[in-house]
């Protein structure tokens, strides 16, 4: 797939926020309200926080302009893609995008680089390139640059591979492709859903990266990527959902293979669920044993033997790498 040709449109942007932490709520804000081009709108949309975000986010109010909004009820603790929904219903006449957090940062130069790739590409989806930092806004993994474009089924063969970073606050989406794609994909606890939402917004269009703009995702003992071994059958369930969504979604490549076939992203997901498995979720718990059987007869039509393998070697690392 080649880059689609250019429409010179000014592009208005905005930035929305699901908030719902205080801790790092600032530093984010700070970083927004150093940006080299301020000309963008930013939507907080608060998830009935204990916290009182908004006396956070009226000390910026001289710098940025802010739209705040109060839900009423919670529900980004257990459906967070349904928080992302109601907070995309805030955005007024922006052409585009950036789905933020509210603990991360970003690089002063973000909406400058976007804006000027903006000018001179035709994409549906961007992303930046991501660093992951610690409560202390230290490094943990530098970044790991992608490349300017890639398709969609390139895209997902390496995000399932383990090769892409991907993480919704890196993205800048139109709000044409939202509603033409018909919105984020849902999964339980939003888990890949910010992959499936990424691969999908870039079926039409590839994925453009934005390169000279950095945004640095904070590993913090708050968020659900952080805790998700606390809680693993019921946060397990959205990877399995988002497993199954790859394999329904790529079924168009059965009969018309392109650049990337049907079987290379069946194989990627079946690693891919292993490797989640193994490293993000610390392992299977027992009472899923059969599930994940289930699972890959059904999904991968896999035989029993392999099956049992499969199992077998998450099991296997699980009592390896078990606290002694």
């Amino acid at each position: 797939m080649t880059p689609a040709p250019l429409q010179n449109t000014p592009p208005k942007l905005a930035v929305v926020i699901p908030a719902y932490k205080e801790t790092f709520f600032s530093r984010t804000l700070e970083s927004l309200a150093a940006q080299t081009d301020r000309d963008f709108k930013i939507y907080i949309g608060d998830d009935c926080s204990p916290h009182d975000l908004k006396k956070i986010a009226d000390r910026f109010s001289d710098r940025l302009r802010i739209s705040y909004t109060r839900f009423t009820t919670n529900i980004g603790a257990k459906h967070l893609v349904k928080q992302w929904e109601r907070c995309m219903t805030l955005v007024q006449d922006e052409d585009w995008v950036w789905f933020f957090s509210d603990d991360d940062l970003a690089s002063p130069n973000c909406v400058e680089v976007l804006r000027n790739k903006l000018k001179t590409t035709n994409g549906d989806v961007y992303r930046f390139n991501t660093c992951v930092i610690d409560g202390n806004d230290q490094l943990l993994w530098p970044t790991v640059p992608g490349p300017d474009f890639e398709s969609a089924e390139q895209m997902a063969l390496n995000i399932l591979l383990g090769k892409r970073g991907n993480s919704m606050p890196d993205h800048v989406f139109s709000t044409d492709v939202y509603a033409r794609k018909g919105g984020f994909v849902y999964t339980p606890y939003a888990q890949a859903a910010d992959w499936a939402t990424s691969i999908r917004f870039a079926q039409d269009k590839g994925m453009h990266i934005v390169q000279d703009g950095l945004v640095s995702w904070r590993l913090g003992s708050t968020s659900i990527s952080s805790t998700v071994s606390k809680n693993r059958p019921e946060t397990m369930l959205g990877h399995y959902c988002f497993i199954e969504w790859v394999l329904g979604h790529f079924k168009y490549l059965q009969t018309s293979p392109g650049d990337v076939n049907y079987e290379q992203i069946r194989a990627a997901a079946l690693i891919n669920l292993k490797t989640v498995i193994v490293y993000h979720y610390k392992g299977l718990p027992p009472t899923m044993y059969w599930s994940h059987l289930r699972f890959l007869r059904r999904h991968f039509d896999l035989p029993w033997t392999e099956a049992m393998r499969h199992l077998a070697s998450i099991v296997t690392w699980h009592w390896r790498h078990r606290p002694h």
